[in-house]
């Protein structure tokens, strides 16, 4: 595992302590200046021993400067932001000589990175995002904290041109830096809870009460399961520790006291130190680790992520893929169903500021997001999300009433195989089937999703219903559905018009055109044969659209495949 520690610069005691540590335990660290430090000679005294005598490496990190409002970097405007990085690079350089190779901020858009790179275009590595912040950190905030990445990866990624978060198809459609997140999140609490509390952050797990005093093995335990990330990417994973020094005082979002503070911070450094030296974590530079992921992972790689309950013993597992058409989330305790889906593949365009459209919107759009809009029923209806439907005579069980897990991951130059523990169905008759679903998740294209009958009663027939139930949206608000267009075997059914209405016909496939995200979503059967295909309009109490792929299984059936097909579309 590769190993990031970040310090953002001041002059504190706490500061110094954070140094202090670094410098015992030999790790080296990426250091960022704010621009209120370039006059403070002793700061930059310190910088450039700690560059010179350490092997540490010093960046900019990009705030407003003296005469710009009081707000974030990535929300001023395309010219104040160009002011900015040009006053802030020119300073550096005539400080130490040379130009960064390393900018950060907990946001940088796609306007802020094609300045940079026009600017400086010796920066290679960036701080470019914050995994899954936004909906939940904003009210967790008192609604306060104005900032919305989501959608991004929580590894190192290849920004495109058009919109930060978003991997870059090719050559041709990227940036020209390798992005970082800004912490490494939790991977299962990431999606189900406030993920800043749930990070390589040991003062926001304790903000997240994952620690008692000073047992803090939350902290550890979330090291191991970056690790745990080389068996899933080729021996490649990345873990970065980036803590501002104002964390380790008293603060009132925390209950313990400084002292308990400052040994969590040691002594989870001190466990990273203790895998360097057993040759298990390698400790390097931002610059460096730019470098690296580049000669180690292409840019059309799928990047995975396994993410396991590691805090509250549920035995959740979580199964994240990510890459330059989509980005998807398996919840194994939903039946395995689709809690996520974001469709890179329209690769919608977008930039945050006062001159922008989207404002302070950075997130990436998704089709499917069943925490902030239902998923499975458990009040009126259901919401986005997707799953298998079983039908026995005239009873009918929801996959995503059972809890499955991942049984086996296996990846080659082409796919990733999610492989996941089979379940067992028993209606009320005692008629039975048991169901191992596969998803094979082709690069830089399309979802085939699989479901294996592994046993079932003699004799008796089922009919099983590929389901997806779908919108598009940014935050846990629905967006306005007009425009979208409600498609049957490649024909246009009916314009969405909150009806409520369904569409069926004998066919193969059945999709959605999504205008305002360029996005065309498709159900298409490629193993058994439909009975019918179907598409639903939503209502104002349920905005959303439903695709089935309904197929009748009988004694010969063994399995049944489905693509789930993402593409552009222009409308």
């Amino acid at each position: 595992m590769i190993f990031n520690l970040i310090h953002r610069c001041d002059d504190t005691p706490m500061y110094e302590f954070q140094r202090e540590c670094a410098h015992r335990l030999n790790l080296r660290t990426t250091i960022f200046l704010r621009d209120e430090f370039f006059e403070n000679s002793e700061v930059i005294d310190k910088v450039k021993e700690d560059c010179e005598v350490y092997g540490s490496e010093a960046g900019i990190w990009l705030e407003p400067i003296e005469g710009q409002p009081a707000t974030m970097f990535w929300l001023l405007n395309t010219e104040q932001k160009r002011e900015n990085i040009k006053t802030v690079v020119e300073k550096y350089k005539k400080i130490f000589g040379r130009y960064p190779k390393v900018m950060g901020n907990y946001v940088l858009d796609a306007v802020s990175i094609q300045l940079i790179k026009e600017i400086c275009p010796e920066v290679t590595t960036v701080v470019a995002g914050c995994f899954e912040e936004g909906v939940k950190v904003f009210h967790g905030c008192n609604n306060s904290w104005y900032l919305f990445s989501e959608g991004m990866s929580w590894n190192p990624w290849y920004p495109s041109k058009t919109q930060s978060i978003r991997p870059a198809k090719n050559e041709e459609d990227w940036s020209g830096v390798v992005a970082v997140p800004h912490l490494s999140r939790d991977l299962a609490l990431g999606y189900e809870q406030r993920n800043d509390f749930f990070a390589s952050h040991p003062a926001n797990v304790q903000r997240g009460l994952a620690n008692l005093g000073a047992e803090h093995p939350y902290d550890f335990n979330l090291v191991d399961q970056y690790r745990m990330q080389e068996d899933f990417n080729d021996g490649f994973s990345y873990y970065q520790i980036h803590v501002g020094s104002n964390w380790l005082c008293r603060n009132h979002n925390i209950i313990d006291s400084e002292e308990i503070s400052r040994q969590l911070y040691s002594e989870t450094l001190e466990y990273i130190a203790k895998l360097v030296s057993e040759g298990k974590v390698e400790s390097m530079t931002l610059s460096e680790l730019g470098s690296r992921y580049k000669e180690c992972f292409p840019l059309d790689k799928q990047t995975i992520g396994v993410g396991k309950d590691i805090l509250y013993g549920s035995g959740k597992h979580f199964f994240w893929v990510f890459d330059g058409n989509y980005r998807a989330l398996i919840d194994t305790f939903q039946g395995g169903s689709i809690g996520d889906l974001r469709p890179f593949c329209g690769e919608y365009a977008s930039f945050t500021g006062t001159d922008s459209k989207s404002l302070d919107m950075n997130s990436y759009p998704y089709v499917i997001q069943s925490q902030y809009r239902t998923g499975y029923k458990n009040h009126y209806e259901d919401g986005a999300r997707t799953t298998l439907m079983v039908e026995h005579g005239e009873e009918t069980l929801d996959l995503c009433a059972y809890r499955t897990e991942i049984k086996d991951v296996e990846r080659n130059e082409n796919e990733s195989i999610l492989k996941l523990t089979p379940v067992k169905l028993t209606f009320a008759d005692g008629a039975y089937v048991e169901i191992e679903t596969r998803y094979l998740f082709k690069k830089h294209g399309n979802i085939m999703i699989v479901r294996a009958i592994t046993d079932k009663s003699d004799g008796d027939c089922f009919k099983f219903t590929e389901y997806l139930k779908g919108c598009y949206g940014f935050t846990e608000y629905p967006e306005n559905m007009y425009g979208i267009e409600l498609m049957l075997d490649g024909e246009k059914a009916a314009d969405y018009n909150y009806s409520g209405k369904e569409y069926e016909k004998n066919g193969s496939k059945t999709g959605v055109k999504i205008g305002q995200i360029n996005t065309e979503i498709l159900l298409e059967a490629d193993c058994g044969v439909p009975e019918k295909v179907s598409v639903q309009d939503g209502h104002l109490f349920s905005p959303f659209y439903t695709l089935r792929i309904c197929y009748a299984v009988g004694n010969e059936t063994e399995e049944i495949r489905t693509w789930l097909i993402m593409k552009k579309t222009i409308m």
